[in-house]
């Protein structure tokens, strides 16, 4: 008889071949430390470098850790939702592979859960973005509060989600600075317990970043929009 994971882990991937497999390593030994049972789901996102095969060979070593090859490049919005749809584990929580959050943190996020349904990691320090990634998120969090009276200055970080939440929350949205806001702001409308927790932001080692691209910014646009004129209506 199969019994679930107590814990998902997401791993979004395209081009990271300098850091897959440290940072599903680590990941490995701080889950250990905390579940009997856990997963990590590597979204491999049609990478160009040595990542679809390292993945592969990760797979083969650690039973815990499965992988989803993207048939072409979705971006990691999309790739995000494919990982949602998979998890099996009674908290689900999404990273980077490039560890922007450190996965030893997480005992920090534990303890407040059950009493909550989704912990918001805010990070504490910005110093490592660009002047356009400040002011696009800067841009981003105004909106969104004019838009929704939302409050809450993080969503484009990690979070932690019951699995409740994922599995009864449909996501219109593509875009991957839009994704994990919706599903957030669709969870509070159904009324489930939000809180945040301010925690370090890494800035990665090796390779290169894929966020903040201005067409990704204005694809995220065109979601809230969308998303706003379906929350107005109702």
């Amino acid at each position: 008889m199969q019994t679930n994971p107590q814990f998902s882990l997401i791993l979004t991937c395209y081009n990271e071949e300098d850091n897959l497999k440290q940072t599903i390593e680590e990941s490995i030994l701080v889950l250990e430390s905390h579940f009997r049972r856990f997963e990590i789901i590597v979204v491999e996102d049609k990478s160009l470098d040595r990542s679809p095969e390292i993945a592969d060979n990760l797979a083969k070593k650690y039973k815990e850790v499965k992988i989803i090859h993207n048939s072409i490049n979705f971006g990691q919005g999309i790739s995000l939702l494919i990982g949602l749809e998979k998890v099996r584990g009674e908290l689900v929580m999404h990273n980077g592979a490039d560890r922007p959050f450190n996965i030893a943190d997480l005992k920090k996020i534990l303890p407040l859960f059950p009493r909550y349904d989704i912990v918001i990691v805010v990070r504490a320090n910005r110093s490592a973005y660009s002047f356009w990634r400040k002011l696009s998120s800067w841009g981003n969090n105004l909106l969104r509060s004019l838009f929704f009276g939302f409050h809450f200055s993080d969503l484009n970080f990690v979070q932690v989600y019951k699995k409740k939440v994922i599995k009864t929350t449909s996501i219109i949205s593509r875009s991957a600075a839009f994704v994990t806001q919706e599903l957030i702001l669709r969870a509070k409308q159904k009324g489930y317990k939000l809180t945040e927790i301010k925690l370090p932001y890494y800035r990665r080692s090796s390779g290169v970043s894929q966020q903040g691209k201005k067409r990704d910014v204005l694809w995220a646009l065109i979601d809230m929009i969308n998303f706003w004129l379906e929350f107005k209506i109702k």
